[in-house]
């Protein structure tokens, strides 16, 4: 049997030879289990080169070509947890017998559009993961895989559920049933229960770098030009996500530039507080725009199991269509929770924004000869306008790097419920450089 790393499903996978392998050897793996029990009297397949060893022992070849029922996908935000999950579950569903992962069989599509019947995959616009979410799936593990060989359940952001739910997988991640195979994923092995931990293998992703980011955007879309994607991958600091958002929208691009012009050339008290003011109205903005697209995304979902299209106006749609619609509606309580969530992803992006902008002064200021984050030109000039404002001697440094620790420790307010105008008003006075060059 040959295994293509570099192409099929995974070639969504940007920069993460090591987990491709590894995932990839096992839904090999996962086909000669399958093989041995479907034919029990073949001498010639033995169900041993395949059954798993259990728990996180990869560091041997062989137990890391192995199959397991549970999986732990970490990485930082950005490196493609979900998108390798997802590829690992359209690898094991899929039907070619000679390249596990094709890409372009029947299964392998459905699972890649989100609509294969034994692919199911929990995410959460919430703060938190609801228990009824989870309870739901841990009843689903013990059902037969109706089409595929694998009943696979998928839980991103893994990280955001509490320990009481937490405590209800273990059962069946501890004694899953025969065909179900259970993929978690959280930004690191540290934000899950010792006890999941350690009933599951270790899958790690790192950061990619900006050319696998950007040469991927390339691959993905011929319209997207190479400048262009170098540019939206280290803005994004290789998150894949974010950098696609980036690629595809001009307005956000602008948007971007406009604060990072805002941020450099606030020189007054009163400046910073408008600066903060306009800030709270842009991330407002924005986080309304995430929500609007969160909702025609699941009014699409809707639509499409219906087999209509995603388009069709509502003065058209049956009325059995129209009241689905109605139930996947959102509660007020869970319609705050998913504002809630998308504001504070908002202002993660944002402040990370604004602390890359200082990074590449920093960069400048020491004279470092990586490369920056902000690599268009407009963006690229401000920096160097900034530094040439503020100077490169050891104080200038130092306020740089006290305004790098600033931003950090308002991230941690806002993710710790703190008032967003307040600390957002407080950030940029911090900010503000009275001490310009003479």
């Amino acid at each position: 049997m040959s295994i293509n790393p570099s192409g099929g499903v995974w070639a969504e996978v940007a920069g993460q030879t090591r987990a491709i392998s590894q995932l990839s050897q096992a839904a090999a793996a996962a086909r000669d289990l399958i093989a041995a029990q479907n034919h029990p009297a073949d001498p010639a397949i033995s169900p041993d080169d395949a059954t798993p060893t259990g728990g996180t022992d990869i560091d041997s070849g062989t137990h890391r070509a192995a199959m397991t029922h549970s999986w732990l996908v970490v990485g930082p935000p950005g490196s493609g947890r979900s998108t390798a999950a997802k590829a690992f579950a359209a690898a094991l569903e899929c039907k070619d017998p000679d390249n596990p992962g094709c890409g372009i069989c029947p299964a392998c599509r459905d699972v890649r559009q989100g609509t294969h019947a034994d692919v199911s995959v929990l995410t959460t616009e919430m703060v938190e993961i609801k228990f009824d979410d989870v309870k739901a799936l841990v009843q689903q593990a013990y059902r037969r895989p109706v089409r595929g060989e694998w009943n696979i359940i998928i839980i991103e952001d893994y990280d955001r559920m509490s320990e009481y739910s937490s405590n209800l997988l273990l059962k069946s991640i501890e004694e899953p049933p025969e065909r179900t195979v259970w993929v978690l994923c959280a930004p690191s092995a540290a934000d899950v229960l010792s006890t999941i931990r350690s009933r599951t293998r270790l899958v790690q992703l790192s950061l990619p770098s900006p050319a696998a980011v950007a040469e991927l955007l390339v691959r993905q879309d011929a319209s997207i030009s190479p400048e262009l994607a170098a540019e939206v991958a280290a803005a994004a600091e290789s998150h894949v996500g974010r950098a696609r958002a980036l690629a595809y929208d001009p307005q956000l691009r602008a948007e971007r530039l406009g604060m990072l012009r805002m941020i450099s050339q606030m020189h007054t008290t009163v400046e910073a507080m408008w600066t903060a003011t306009a800030l709270v109205k842009l991330v407002d903005k924005q986080a309304e725009a995430l929500r609007g697209a969160n909702d025609r995304e699941e009014r699409a979902k809707v639509l499409e199991a219906f087999g209509l299209a995603a388009d069709t106006p509502d003065s058209r749609l049956p009325r059995d269509v129209k009241s689905a619609l109605r139930g996947a509606k959102l509660s007020e309580t869970d319609a705050h929770r998913r504002a809630r969530r998308a504001s504070f992803d908002t202002w993660d992006r944002v402040l990370g924004d604004i602390s890359g902008f200082y990074r590449d002064v920093m960069l400048a200021q020491v004279g470092s000869a990586q490369p920056r984050i902000n690599l268009s030109r407009p963006a690229s000039e401000l920096v160097d306008a900034y530094v040439a404002k503020v100077g490169i001697g050891p104080q200038s440094l130092a306020q740089t790097t006290s305004r790098l620790e600033a931003i950090r420790k308002t991230r941690r307010r806002l993710m710790g419920n703190g008032n967003i105008a307040l600390d957002i008003e407080a950030l940029c006075v911090e900010l503000v450089d009275r001490n310009r060059a003479k």
